[in-house]
């Protein structure tokens, strides 16, 4: 019994033994205590690696780099801000979401989709330069003098800077130190001046009047904007000026009546993406409005990317989108045709065009709208205040039976895509900030327009919270 026991003893001993280790030179042992131990981190506990051979230590570094759990995941690179694609999608209006609209699309992956995952860059657009030296640059280019100063729009949090007047009594550029350093040029003079009249107000008092003004219309012949080719040159010069690199061939010219267009978008890795500048001429051939970006692009590293039938399934929850470059930007019609009522996904009707060619929303800081006294009821304007408009009786009766017309049933369409096309996608995060991410672009088949789905796998980007959209009530009017 005693041998048995001596037997194990010895063999427990033995396999606790420290194995041989390599002779070292009388320099490193003489050195020794003068140097840390290296350690090895593994499931938040720290191993000496004292007293073990070369060769161990070796192997235990390698298979930390495999065992579960000794690497913490990555963090997201970024949280996405709610609405972060910055246009809507008809895509969005999925029958999931139970929201009572015309038309509920349902999307189903077609065999023409890929099954087959990728690999893409993520990019950030990160604001360059300091807000005095853009702002002067910018303010040089477009031939306004002064020296930048904090306009009374700004906030700590939205800092902005204007040079000239903030009251449209002339020129002026304002830029945002925020997001992607925009500024925004305007001249309230570059068109000619309104023409108004005194008109008779119809139903009024005799002899009363008002100013009905018209902006008039220079024809073409008398135009002295200038011509595309040239719009091209003096387009890439002010962009130039402004550090925004662009060969003329690559700016886009439009024009009309009221105004010739040169826009030209960042092109990042062979993809010209959402980020636009733009600046227009009036007939009188002046400036009469430029916008543009103070960024730099920065690569933040690659990272997979889901399939195209996977990234279908994405559309109906609403959170994948972002905007894409101009070859992908064309109007959607949310409600069904033969309902009456044709609307692109901003609210604009369908005649309203969304490419080069349309005046952009400033965004410039403008004059917040003023909510007012929630107590307080404003007075309904007379009859006679209002040019044309007929007497009403205030205290007209409400038929007490009438009752709400019935809420329409949404009708429900299912799109069938079949053709993807993979690019860069702007998104914001909750910060303000711009990125550039993997994303596809699939063909609606009726070619109308184009829905746009980040394709990067999950983890990469956290996702806003899910919106949540409760049903209309079946006593509402629509």
């Amino acid at each position: 019994m005693n041998d048995i026991t001596d037997d194990a003893e010895a063999r427990l001993r033995r396999a606790a033994s420290v194995p041989d280790a390599p002779e070292l030179d009388a320099a490193l042992v003489t050195g020794a205590p003068d140097r840390h131990a290296p350690r090895l981190v593994r499931h938040g506990r720290a191993v000496r690696a004292a007293g073990v051979s070369l060769t161990a230590v070796a192997a235990v570094s390698v298979g930390a780099l495999v065992l579960p759990g000794v690497i913490a995941p990555r963090a997201p690179l970024f949280a996405a801000a709610s609405g972060a694609g910055g246009r809507g999608e008809a895509g969005a209006m999925s029958a999931d979401t139970k929201l009572a609209w015309w038309v509920n699309y349902h999307y189903v992956a077609g065999s023409g989709l890929s099954t087959e995952g990728g690999h893409g860059s993520v990019y950030q657009l990160k604001r360059v330069g300091d807000p005095d030296s853009v702002l002067t640059d910018a303010a040089a280019a477009l031939g306004i003098d002064g020296t930048p100063t904090l306009s009374q729009y700004s906030t700590p949090d939205y800092p902005s800077y204007v040079v000239g007047p903030e009251d449209g009594s002339g020129p002026s550029i304002s830029l945002s130190w925020a997001g992607t350093g925009d500024w925004w040029y305007n001249d309230p003079a570059a068109y000619p001046a309104a023409v108004c009249t005194d008109a008779p107000v119809e139903g009024g008092a005799p002899g009363e009047t008002y100013q009905d003004c018209t902006q008039p219309e220079i024809p073409a012949s008398e135009s002295k904007a200038p011509s595309e080719a040239e719009a091209r040159t003096l387009a890439a010069a002010i962009f130039d000026a402004t550090g925004f690199d662009v060969a003329a061939a690559d700016i886009r010219v439009t024009a009309d009546s009221w105004q010739t267009l040169a826009t030209a978008n960042l092109v990042v890795d062979g993809t010209t993406t959402a980020l636009e500048y733009s600046v227009a001429w009036s007939p009188l051939g002046k400036v009469s409005w430029a916008a543009g970006h103070s960024v730099e692009v920065v690569e933040r590293g690659g990272f997979d990317t889901v399939s195209a039938v996977a990234a279908v399934d994405r559309i109906a929850d609403g959170r994948w989108y972002g905007a894409a470059g101009p070859d992908y930007q064309g109007n959607m019609v949310m409600y069904a045709a033969d309902s009456g009522v044709a609307r692109s996904a901003d609210g604009a009707s369908t005649s309203s065009g969304t490419g080069a060619g349309s005046d952009p929303v400033s965004p410039a800081p403008s004059e917040p709208a003023d909510p007012g006294d929630p107590g307080v009821v404003l007075p309904e304007p007379e009859p006679s205040e209002v040019p044309g408009a007929e007497p009403t009786d205030p205290a007209e009766p409400v038929d007490p039976g009438l009752e709400p017309e019935p809420v329409p049933t949404p009708e429900t369409v299912t799109v069938t895509l079949d053709h993807a096309e993979s690019t860069l996608l702007m998104l914001w995060d909750v910060d303000g900030n711009a990125w550039l991410v993997p994303g596809y672009a699939f063909e609606n088949p009726d070619g109308g327009f184009w829905t746009t789905i980040v394709s990067l796998v999950e983890g990469v980007i956290a996702l806003p919270e899910p919106m949540q959209i409760e049903p209309m009530p079946a006593d509402a009017t629509p």
